[in-house]
């Protein structure tokens, strides 16, 4: 039989020759007006982009537009005989976006320097029909590496981040796409992040939080779109360091983060940029003291070659890799480390694509990508975690059943108050792998001055794999091994609309999805004969519609519609289908077997926001946004009557209701901006996660009760702030002081809101009190202060960072007993250890005898008498349930401080 991947091949061949694809949102669009100092539109007018082999002509009404601009800051020259040229500087271009530039020419008769003009960016974004987010290159050198692309999120309205994800509008951390120049890089088998770039890759970090248009699939919550930095036609390079080992031994985590980038012009039309980062720390999840074996070395290298192959052909071509090894820390495991889990995570990326120009308003793409990602977890070889070395697994012969036992440090022998483990090791080893060949083409065309029409679709065929060992409770191991190749198109038709005074996306998007995999109606059918159905393809269409027009002189309003599509986790489709029935024949005794659904639907959303933006004065900018999700098919966790046991799958039986509001207000002034919003969220639905139900209700053999509350990551009121001051040059006036001050930078991000909510002693046992209570307040400032220095052709940036900036004592958790993260509330009492009194094996001892303990024998009288007993016994427990106590990891990490620089040329 034809394998899935050859059958689909064409798709991929047809895409590669067709002329009306999809666009990734690497580019933007500069258009504007071209006029005389009367105002008269002037015809024929030549504008070009500085550095680019990109310009237009005005047309009959003195318009002109420039499509595939590269996302940065530009010059922009407009000319025509006759008349004095004017260039405006600082120009910003973002992904999918137009950057108005209008010229007034003057006439002059004979030849005379050129004018150049500094553009400011308008504090409205007009053409903006939802909310959007963007760091730029300027922004991203001063932000802790914590915020990059992902993280950067952290500081924008309606984002929750818990310990280990970020949930956008109320949305499961699932729901977000996170893509490197307009290709995805999560790892579509468990929904993270397949690789992470040095942060001096990054031009532009864009996030949109929804409303996002037809072009994005494969997200219901938000896209996340990191754009890499374009080869300069001048060559420069640079050296970036931050750490934290020149700092005491209580502000240093083992922090240091390195990177080495170059840009380098070949020849006039081929340029090349470079990049090389690594990471290594100490412990990668701080918490309130440094913690054994956190330790974690991360390295990531990048290359972009842009060849312009003549003036209306351009091709690029990019490649990643990264590799990400870091040990783990459970308090469980705390005496049996070395045998607790390990992460190894590879990811390599690449990228090429041809860029079509046949004239000035239309402009054609075509791109090719593949991306591959593996991770493994398991119990490693000891050794030390560096950079040049991948974590060498151990063979899972050696691998043994975990174990606890009397053997703990206190010798506490009653098993009603063991905790740590004192045998065995990690009960899994498991390997998977990803492999995502991609296919992309778009057109977009400028049809008249008021409508940008853009058609697009992509093929993207995947290889999943995974290799998984388990040790159930029960002696043996069971092992679960698959490989899959499903299959996703999508297409859509997009009309960008932009009149004076009123803007619109209106689109469509088709998707369609091939499990290509096969089920039985019984999934733990031993019969190896029993008919198994195609799981059927799964189609949908998503239209979405925004429009933002103009209220006032200064005030504008938009609105936002968007229907959602997002398949399910291939591990949520795959997982377990293969071989159940070997789980069955041996361990059903112990649990019910979670099987992967093929035949699982999307999860759709239907998103809905109003908003108002408006420049109050000047360098003032009011926002406020207003936004309903509601969330449908979402996968969720049922138990599946068999005989002769029972299992587990998933269906799409969850939803979510998600509403919130955003006040956001801005000012920029020339030395000083700042940004401060408030967001009040609402999300309660069935369930925070997809094995919620068998976590919680099925592995106690407990119905799952059909009922809304709030979600585990419902943050209902959240405070962000950000503030940068750079000190004017020569500000003083006094030359020394103006040496030490001039473009000093202080950078501050802080943000304030509620704890997550909990349940009441007794988790989820009782619907009515479903995380009704709430955690402590958290809230955090960072602080960074920059300063440069130049020395001829040499820049240098000293940086200094200090995150917790007031070293606030965050509470991540706490135990529902007592509301507390340093008491379960749990008492002991010397009476309740009456029952040692009757243990023979205990009480009475002599010294000699095989049972004789000198620690329950406090006098070293050689007798143990069964007061003593009692007593040690009372003792040991008491110490033994303190040791439990995870406090440390109930904490946030303290402040901690590094310092570094940047130089180059």
């Amino acid at each position: 039989m034809r394998s899935p991947v050859r059958r689909y091949q064409f798709l991929v061949l047809g895409f590669t020759t067709l002329a009306a694809f999809a666009l990734a949102g690497e580019t933007g669009k500069i258009a504007g007006l071209v006029a005389d100092e009367t105002g008269q539109p002037l015809i024929q007018a030549n504008v070009v982009v500085a550095g680019q082999a990109l310009g237009a002509a005005s047309d009959v009404n003195g318009y002109y537009v420039i499509l595939g601009v590269p996302v940065g800051t530009c010059a922009v020259e407009a000319s025509m005989v006759g008349y004095r040229s004017v260039t405006v500087t600082d120009v910003r271009v973002e992904p999918d976006r137009t950057a108005r530039v209008d010229f007034r020419l003057s006439a002059s008769a004979i030849e005379l320097p050129g004018v150049t003009v500094r553009a400011e960016k308008p504090m409205v974004s007009k053409d903006v029909v939802s909310a959007r987010y963007s760091v730029p290159a300027r922004e991203i050198d001063f932000l802790p590496a914590e915020y990059l692309q992902g993280g950067m999120a952290v500081f924008s309205p309606g984002v929750a981040r818990t310990e280990s994800s970020y949930h956008v509008r109320g949305g499961r951390a699932t729901e977000v796409d996170y893509r490197i120049d307009g290709v995805s890089v999560v790892d579509p088998l468990s929904g993270e992040f397949g690789i992470e770039l040095s942060r001096s890759v990054a031009d532009e970090v864009i996030f949109m939080p929804g409303g996002f248009s037809a072009e994005y699939g494969r997200a219901m919550s938000g896209v996340v779109n990191l754009i890499t930095a374009h080869p300069k036609t001048e060559p420069s390079a640079a050296y970036r360091i931050r750490s934290e080992k020149p700092m005491p031994y209580y502000y240093d985590f083992g922090y240091t983060d390195q990177a080495l980038q170059a840009h380098l012009p070949v020849t006039r039309g081929l340029r090349l940029f470079v990049n090389a980062g690594a990471t290594t720390m100490d412990d990668w999840d701080p918490r309130l003291f440094r913690l054994p074996r956190k330790e974690r070395a991360d390295y990531s290298l990048y290359g972009k070659a842009v060849a312009d192959l003549g003036p209306k052909l351009k091709f690029t071509g990019s490649a990643a890799a990264f590799r990400s090894q870091f040990d783990r820390y459970q308090s469980q495991w705390k005496y049996r480390l070395d045998d607790y889990r390990s992460d190894l995570r590879h990811g390599d990326l690449g990228s090429v694509s041809l860029s079509w120009l046949p004239e000035e308003r239309f402009l054609g793409k075509i791109q090719v990508s593949r991306f591959y990602t593996d991770k493994t977890i398991g119990v490693r070889e000891p050794g030390p975690v560096n950079i040049w070395k991948d974590f060498q697994f151990r063979d899972t012969s050696e691998y043994g059943l975990p174990v606890i036992d009397a053997r703990n440090p206190w010798r506490v022998k009653w098993n009603r108050y063991w905790y740590f483990y004192t045998d065995g090791t990690y009960d899994q080893y498991r390997r998977t792998a990803t492999e995502a060949w991609d296919s992309k083409l778009f057109a977009t065309t400028q049809l008249t001055a008021n409508h940008q029409l853009t058609a697009g679709a992509e093929a993207e065929l995947y290889d999943v794999s995974s290799r998984w060992f388990r040790w159930p409770k029960s002696n043996g191991r069971f092992i679960d091994n698959y490989e899959f190749r499903p299959v996703e198109v999508g297409a859509y038709v997009q009309d960008k609309v932009e009149h004076e005074g009123l803007y619109a996306d209106i689109g469509l998007r088709f998707d369609h999805f091939r499990p290509n995999a096969t089920y039985k109606d019984d999934m733990l059918d031993p019969d190896s004969h029993a008919t198994r159905r195609p799981a059927a393809p799964k189609s949908g269409l998503s239209p979405r519609l925004g429009a933002s027009f103009r209220m006032t002189d200064w005030l504008f309003a938009r609105a936002n519609y968007g229907y959602y599509l997002q398949f399910p986790l291939f591990s949520a489709l795959y997982d377990n289908t293969v071989h159940p029935m070997l789980f069955r024949s041996t361990f059903y005794r112990d649990s019910l077997l979670v099987v992967g659904n093929p035949d699982l639907k999307p999860e759709r959303t239907q998103a809905y926001e109003l908003g108002l933006q408006g420049e109050v004065t000047k360098d003032l900018l009011l926002t406020a946004n207003l936004w309903r999700k509601d969330v449908f098919d979402l996968v969720g966790t049922r138990v599946v009557p068999s005989l002769p046991q029972a299992y587990v799958t998933y269906f799409n039986i969850d939803y979510a209701k998600l509403t919130g509001v955003e006040f956001i207000i801005e000012l920029r002034r020339r030395w000083f901006n700042a940004k401060l919003s408030y967001t009040l969220a609402f999300a309660r639905g069935t369930s925070s996660y997809a094995n919620e139900a068998y976590y919680e209700f099925i592995q106690r053999g407990e119905t799952v009760p059909a009922v809304e509350y709030t979600l585990d990551f419902d943050q209902r009121n959240r405070f962000f702030v950000q503030a940068d001051a750079t000190v004017p040059e020569k500000a003083t006036g006094t030359k020394w002081l103006d040496a030490v001050l001039d473009s000093l930078g202080c950078h501050l991000l802080g943000y304030a809101g509620n704890g997550f909510p909990y349940s009441p002693p007794g988790g989820k046992g009782d619907p009515a009190t479903w995380n009704t209570y709430t955690g402590p307040w958290r809230s955090n400032i960072d602080a960074v202060l920059t300063k440069p220095v130049k020395l001829g052709r040499v820049r240098i940036d000293l940086v200094a960072e200090v995150l917790n900036l007031l070293d606030i004592r965050d509470v991540l958790y706490v135990y529902p007993e007592t509301g507390s993260p340093v008491s379960d509330g749990e008492q002991f009492y010397y009476f309740d250890f009456e029952f040692v009194r009757n243990d023979t094996s205990v009480t009475p001892q002599w010294f000699g005898n095989r049972n004789y303990d000198p620690g329950r024998d406090p006098n070293h009288d050689g007798y143990v008498s069964a007061d003593e007993a009692q007593f040690a016994e009372y003792n040991r427990v008491v110490a033994y349930h303190k040791a439990k106590i995870d406090w440390v990891n109930n904490f946030g990490p303290p402040r901690r401080a590094r310092l570094g620089f940047t130089v180059g040329f």
